[in-house]
């Protein structure tokens, strides 16, 4: 209630009274006397009265004043009455006791009179005892008695109940922000009287006049209310005692101006990629709120969307929205993926990376960061960078519509290793790789196989390759020019090399063809070019250098230069004995010949002289399946037999060792004189070695750097060649000899691939040039050295044998050797003209014979009767079976799972490898086919087992 009595005062001060002073009261006495009053100074009419707290005042005559306040106890004594001036509305404010001294007391108030009682504030009669005569008059109405009628309004607990006479107390929500609702509330305190009513009365801001609103209405808003202060009066009115009684009151409402709407600074464009951003930021306000919630005076935007924001003044009103800014953020396009990086090399120096996951657009683009920059227009989903240096690169793809993409992960370009030898160590610390670029800073003697990317022989620095090492390189070979400078190779070493490339620089390649005599002719070619015939043999006569036309021998002038991929034969020196056999040594100088060599048009039907181009070894097997107009077999000189001397020099034709996809058959061996070669070709043509082929048809022949391999020491020399056990053929190898000296060897083969028909690849054609013996196997009016059958192997194949003799007397037929599963075979040799079988296991079978040809007096066959049933060779000892069928290889095994399968080429190049087969049987079907292969099978027990086919 202390609002009210604020109010009442302020109306007060509104009239206007001169020389009005606040008298308070001091202890306790009579209204009249000075010393009741602070100051000494009695109340007057223009005076402001308290009856201060913890005074009391007792009032027995009549006075005038403003106002009253009770704070202490005020006795009314006797029956005084309160007046004021004119005009001035008296407000008595109860807030401590209006107490009467005897119970026929009253007090009387002017008319209009406000009794404002605020508890614990009251009116009683505590001491004078309480009856209806204890009365408080307002004008002429009694209002207000002690207790019982008295024919007054109220009693003095209801009135102080009801918080004294009708007061208007109107409210409002105020302040409110400009746009909002502004709400004037009709409240009031004390007595309603009998016939209460109240009406509203409001001013607008700028308005002239005020407007009245219809009685009791208790509520008057005004929505989007207007800045500015609104004036609004509430006048209540009722009747006490018939008498008409009015309380009004005036009161200001502030509406506070909202802000001006804001404006929004950008830090930058509003449509950029994904990962960027802009900021945005109000220009004025003192606080904030955007439409995403922030309450910052800058909010960062990193995506699509329509951004507002309002602001806050110091009275606490918002603004409108301001004007949206929009957004947009573009997507952007995904990362290339990285397919392949392809690293430089010592031939291609430059790299590439392969790139997928580009989206088909136009004016698609990969932009090219890091060591050097660079655009390309792409069209599809992939795209290869090439010709790119050393270097590390990142890669972004755009297409001018949509964002550029986030770029790949670096890629790093590296420049190939460089591996030199100083004399004592590697500069990698260990020796090559095939990545490596080797170089040769110092000298070097080789202690076993090296491998390279390339290979640089430094100028005046002597390296050599010793006897069985191998120097692999992938790409090419230089020997710089320069005093000193020397690549030698000495006697069975081998330089392989994978691509085409050119070599720069010469070798020096050795190549030692043993035990011979000043007569005997050997068969050479060249490894290197350039190379002339006399520097193979510089002490052979002038006349006794051939080659041959596939017709006849042809003297060739000994300063011609050699043809690479032809054969020439050369006699021995003339310094050499014809009795005592030596080692010769010939040196070959010039480039290394490397890539494909081709040979000139050859004719249909006719025998040519062809030699091993490269300094390796050549892999015979490949070289046959790749020159189909071969008819297949090789045919290899071994000078083994004296000539003889007469009027013209006389050479056995029967010195010829052969070879085909069957196997080789070893020469002539006459006598067992040192120097003799017995050696059975392994299907490996060393370096320099010339040879003999047929062909079946005409065109060329064409060396490839895929035929070359490492075993390089089968020159048709006395040295012992370490025999390939090769699972896949299953060979016997038969000797026809008299104490003579005659000797022919034939041999049978169960191979993967052959059949039992006629086929020139695996069936070789004896040479009949022996004037003596022929020995050979028959099939289809064939008559062959070699013969070749097909898998799976029976005990009751049986294969006619014949002979040509023209000695009548006693020969013998030896097993010389077997190889594969035929290893454990029982093996017969059938005699119809005694009608005997005879177990050539037990020992070797002599006969007799008168001259002549006999083509059905033998058969070889596997059992001793007619009668015996079919064994798998792939049963009686090996556990794995492998063939090949329409371009399929399949492996099986027999008893154990398979582990593991390598397949290598015959250069040793991994082609492919499975593990984790746990299978009895493998089939592949991914490999090109027309090549030899080696299958390296390991089963579930470990046993390791390498076997060779044609795919």
């Amino acid at each position: 209630m202390n609002r009210k009595l604020l109010f009442i005062l302020s109306m007060l001060f509104c009239f206007g009274f001169s020389n009005a002073a606040t008298i308070t009261s001091t202890g306790t006495g009579n209204w009249t006397a000075t010393t009741s009053w602070i100051g000494g100074t009695v109340p007057t009419i223009n005076d402001d009265v308290i009856i201060a707290s913890g005074s009391t005042i007792t009032l027995s005559t009549n006075v005038s004043i403003k106002s009253l306040t009770i704070n202490g106890t005020l006795f009314a004594s006797g029956d005084p009455i309160v007046s004021t001036s004119a005009g001035n509305i008296l407000v008595v404010t109860i807030n401590g006791l209006l107490d009467f001294n005897t119970n026929q007391s009253s007090i009387r108030f002017p008319a209009g009179t406000i009794v404002d009682i605020n508890p614990p504030g009251k009116i009683d009669d505590t001491g004078g005892g309480c009856s209806n005569q204890v009365a408080l008059y307002i004008g002429t109405v009694k209002f207000a008695v002690c207790v019982g009628s008295g024919n007054a309004e109220y009693t003095f607990a209801q009135l102080n109940n009801l918080g004294g006479t009708l007061q208007s107390n109107p409210t409002s929500n105020a302040p409110v922000c400009e746009g909002n609702t502004l709400n004037f509330t009709a409240t009031k305190d004390g007595a309603d009287g009998a016939t209460l009513n109240w009406h509203w009365s409001i001013k607008l801001p700028g308005a002239a006049s005020f407007v009245n609103y219809p009685d009791k209405q208790s509520v008057v808003s005004f929505a989007n209310a207007i800045s500015g202060s609104y004036e609004a009066n509430l006048t209540y009115t009722t009747t006490y005692g018939g008498s008409v009684y009015t309380s009004s009151k005036t009161i200001f409402a502030t509406v506070n101006a909202r802000p001006a709407v804001p404006t929004i600074s950008t830090s930058g464009a509003t449509t950029f990629c994904d990962g960027g951003n802009v900021t945005l930021t109000s220009i004025t306000g003192a606080s904030y709120l955007w439409s995403t919630g922030a309450t910052t005076k800058s909010i960062v935007v990193t995506t699509s969307g329509n951004y507002s924001v309002q602001v806050t003044n110091a009275a606490g009103c918002q603004s409108l929205s301001s004007s949206a800014t929009t957004v947009t953020v573009k997507s952007s396009l995904p990362t290339p993926n990285v397919v392949t990086i392809t690293q430089p090399t010592c031939v291609i120096p430059t790299g590439s990376v392969e790139l997928n996951g580009f989206i088909s657009a136009t004016n698609g683009q990969v932009y090219q960061s890091g060591s050097s920059t660079q655009t390309y227009s792409v069209s599809g989903s992939n795209y290869t960078i090439a010709n790119l240096a050393p270097g590390t690169y990142t890669f972004t793809a755009q297409d001018g519509v949509n964002c550029t993409s986030l770029p790949t992960a670096s890629i790093v370009i590296k420049a190939p290793d460089v591996n030199t030898w100083n004399g004592t160590t590697w500069s990698k610390g260990s020796a090559p790789i095939s990545s490596d670029i080797i170089e040769f800073a110092e000298n070097y003697q080789s202690t076993g196989d090296i491998s390279g990317c390339s290979c640089k022989v430094k100028a005046g620095k002597e390296v050599t390759i010793n006897p069985a090492h191998t120097l692999f390189i992938d790409n090419g070979l230089t020997v710089e020019s320069g005093i000193g400078a020397k690549l030698i190779f000495e006697n069975s070493a081998s330089l392989i090399q994978r691509n085409n490339v050119i070599n720069t620089g010469n070798i020096i390649y050795k190549r030692i063809s043993p035990q011979i005599r000043q007569a005997d002719f050997v068969y050479w070619s060249t490894p290197v070019s350039p190379q002339k015939l006399v520097d193979v043999s510089p002490l052979t006569l002038g006349d006794k250098y051939f080659r041959y036309s596939g017709t006849n021998w042809v003297i060739t002038n000994k300063s011609t230069t050699m043809v690479v991929g032809e054969g020439y034969i050369i006699r021995g020196p003339q310094t050499y004995s014809n009795t005592i056999r030596a080692d010769y040594t010939a040196s070959f100088i010039g480039v290394p010949n490397n890539g494909n060599v081709t040979s000139v048009t050859l004719g249909s039907g006719k025998f040519y002289l062809l030699g091993n181009p490269y300094p390796s070894a050549l892999d015979a097997d490949q070289f046959i399946l790749n020159n189909p107009i071969l008819t297949g077999t090789l045919y290899f000189w071994t000078h083994n037999t004296p000539v003889v001397f007469g009027s013209s020099y006389k050479y056995n034709v029967d010195d010829y060792a052969s070879y085909n996809l069957t196997g080789g058959v070893a020469a002539k061996t006459a006598t067992a004189a040192s120097g003799n070669n017995s050696e059975i070709p392994a299907g490996k043509i060393a370096a320099g070695q010339g040879f003999f082929t047929e062909t079946s048809s005409s065109g060329t022949v064409t060396f490839t750097n895929a035929m070359r391999f490492g075993l390089n020491n089968q020159f048709f020399k006395q040295v012992k060649t370490s025999k390939a056990a090769l699972v896949e053929k299953n060979r016997l190898w038969l000797n026809m000899t008299n104490e003579g000296g005659a000797f022919k060897q034939i041999l049978v083969g169960y191979i993967e691939g052959a059949t039992n028909d006629y086929e020139t690849r695996y069936d070789g054609q004896t040479i009949d040039g022996n004037p003596y013996l022929d020995f050979y196997s028959v099939n289809n009016g064939h008559k062959l050295v070699i013969q070749g059958r097909a898998l799976p192997f029976s005990d009751t194949d049986i294969v006619p044998l014949g002979y040509r003799s023209t000695i009548a007397g006693n020969f013998t037929i030896s097993i010389d050797q077997v190889d594969g599963n035929l290893v454990n075979q029982a093996i017969y040799l059938e005699d119809k003209t005694t009608n005997s079988i005879h177990d050539l296991r037990a020992g070797n079978y002599t006969f007799t014979t008168s001259t002549g040809t006999f083509d059905g007096r033998f058969v070889l066959r596997y059992s001793n009767n007619k009668t015996l049933k079919k064994v798998a060779i792939e049963d009686v000892e090996q556990k794995i079976l492998v063939s090949s069928k329409e371009k399929i290889i399949k492996v099986t095994s027999t008893k154990e799972n398979i582990t593991e399968v390598f397949i290598f080429d015959v250069t040793g190049k991994l082609l492919y490898n499975k593990k984790k087969i746990d299978n009895t049987e493998l089939q592949i079907s991914s490999l090109q086919s027309n090549q030899v292969l080696l299958i390296k099978t390991i089963l579930d027990n470990g046993n390791v087992t390498t076997t060779k086919i044609v795919l």
